[in-house]
Formats: C-alpha cells, sequence, structure tokens
C-alpha cells in the first residue's frame, strides 16, 4: 500500500487564481498583423539592406 501526500485544497485553489491572474493576456503587445505581411516585410528589409551592401 503507498501512503499519498495530502494537499490543502483552499491553498491549491489560491495558487491557480493566482496563476490565473498572473497569466493574463498582454494586449499590449498583440498588434493582429497578418503572417504575409511580416513576411513581405522582411523580405523588403533584406532586400534593401543586400542592395545598401552591394553599393
Amino acid at each position: 500500500m503507498m501512503l499519498r501526500e495530502k494537499f490543502d485544497l483552499a491553498k491549491l485553489l489560491e495558487e491557480i487564481n493566482n496563476d490565473e491572474e498572473e497569466q493574463t493576456k498582454d494586449l499590449s503587445q498583440e498588434k493582429n498583423i497578418p503572417q504575409d505581411a511580416i513576411t513581405e516585410l522582411m523580405l523588403a528589409h533584406l532586400r534593401k539592406k543586400k542592395q545598401n551592401h552591394t553599393l
């Protein structure tokens, strides 16, 4: 027979609630930019960088 550790359920619930509050979504980082736009911007930047190095 294995002994199991007993946990304080009230304390566990409080920890879960604290974790949920800490993990709330950070809307300041969200911009909803489509992936194709990001890819195009990256490619344009690389083209410009390459062009500046060949001059």
